[in-house]
């Protein structure tokens, strides 16, 4: 199920939706499966989740390579 749809039945079911989700939702995200940017609204909620985590993995990789560098620097 899409991140739209799961929204739409969310505003259905009397949850507040805040203001800012239809920008938020209407920014994209590069599928490297895909090759192509889409959509957040049009993401299924599986495929969301996977990229979220992934970014995040991604950042913690980042951080940590700094933190190296930053150490090999220092001495």
């Amino acid at each position: 199920m899409n991140v739209k749809t799961l929204l739409k039945i969310c505003k259905a079911t009397g949850r507040t939706i805040p203001c800012d989700m239809h920008d938020q939702i209407n920014q994209t995200y590069y599928s490297e499966s895909k090759a192509e940017h889409i959509p957040i609204a049009d993401m299924d909620i599986v495929h969301l989740i996977r990229a979220f985590n992934k970014m995040k993995s991604d950042k913690e990789i980042i951080k940590a390579f700094e933190e190296i560098v930053k150490r090999k620097v220092q001495n």
